[in-house]
């Protein structure tokens, strides 16, 4: 029976506009006969279920504002509660929709930070998974990925309050979301963006982190490019520099070391081949090459012990041709 008047519903939207009814007790109702008192009456149920944290009852006024009394300073706020409302119920799209709408009609919104702060939530429960309704309708299901959702509000909170810390976090929550979705150039350059604008922020200690991850997860993934190398250490001297004495340094010298394996073990098995092919002038030249480039790494220490038995093999060999 719901599916059927939430179909009636939204045949109803294309007709009539989505804002003139409302489901209630399972019935669709025209919100107008729900306008029962004055418009501040109903401004001020609307607060008491805000105070009262009454998330439902709260959507139902702030409706009956916004649908009743149009073009009121009453409704214009409503639409920020109405955001709120929906927040509450951890309907997110839905609630990011209605703080739009409140921040863009408005030359100077009442609670224009509230508002940004709400957005930025949303953001962040979108990147930790939350879903959104299928094609933007409220009465579809929540399925629908919202990664792409999550970076375009970061970018709202960013251009809306540029040096403040909110903005701070919304940098590093889209660095995030990017580097989640591989996109690592963008990612990266997000990082350093966070880096350049808040230089002491204890979430530039992050992005430093971050950058040297990324920089990893390329080694690992692709064709074992030294230039990620030396931007990885490049990264590393940047941050030491910047945060000096900083413990989390550690992490991101361990995601050097960990590069630094990755290269001198592919430098490793070619050592190896040489070796199985009685090629001994090649092998000793790898092995030597890994030791001056990789000297703090597991691989190091096993080529050490492969390069002295390649080097008395070489002895005898030289031996014999004398």
């Amino acid at each position: 029976m719901r599916s059927i008047l939430l179909t009636l519903a939204f045949l109803l939207t294309s007709t009539m506009g989505w804002s003139a009814y409302t489901l209630q007790d399972g019935k669709l109702v025209s919100i107008d006969p729900l306008t029962t008192g004055s418009v501040q009456e109903h401004y001020g149920q609307m607060i008491s279920a805000y105070e009262a944290k009454d998330w439902s009852e709260l959507e139902q006024e702030a409706l009956i504002l916004i649908k009743g009394y149009p073009g009121t300073p009453f409704a214009k706020e409503a639409t920020y509660f109405l955001g709120v409302a929906y927040f509450s119920q951890e309907d997110f799209d839905m609630a990011n929709y209605q703080f739009t709408d409140y921040l863009t009609r408005q030359a100077s919104p009442k609670y224009f930070e509230e508002a940004i702060q709400y957005k930025f939530d949303i953001a962040e429960k979108f990147r930790s998974g939350a879903r959104k309704h299928l094609m933007g309708f409220k009465s579809m299901p929540k399925w629908a990925p919202s990664g792409g959702e999550a970076i375009g509000i970061y970018d709202e909170v960013i251009s809306a309050l540029p040096h403040h810390d909110l903005a701070a976090h919304a940098l590093y929550g889209k660095a995030e979301v990017l580097k989640k979705r591989d996109d690592f150039r963008a990612s990266i350059e997000v990082y350093q963006t966070l880096i350049r604008r808040f230089p002491k922020h204890m979430l530039s200690i992050e992005s430093y982190i971050g950058i040297g991850e990324i920089y990893l997860m390329q080694s690992q993934s692709e064709y074992p490019d030294p230039d990620f190398l030396d931007l990885a250490e490049l990264n590393l001297r940047k941050f030491k520099a910047a945060f000096p004495g900083e413990e989390k340094t550690s992490l991101a010298y361990r995601y050097l070391v960990q590069m630094q394996e990755h290269y001198a073990g592919s430098l490793y098995e070619i050592a190896r081949f040489y070796e199985r092919t009685g090629k001994w002038g090649a092998a000793q030249i790898y092995y030597q090459k890994i030791l001056k480039s990789y000297p703090d790494t597991d691989t190091a220490q096993e080529s050490g012990r492969r390069l002295e038995y390649v080097d008395a093999k070489l002895v005898k060999i030289n031996n014999k041709k004398k």
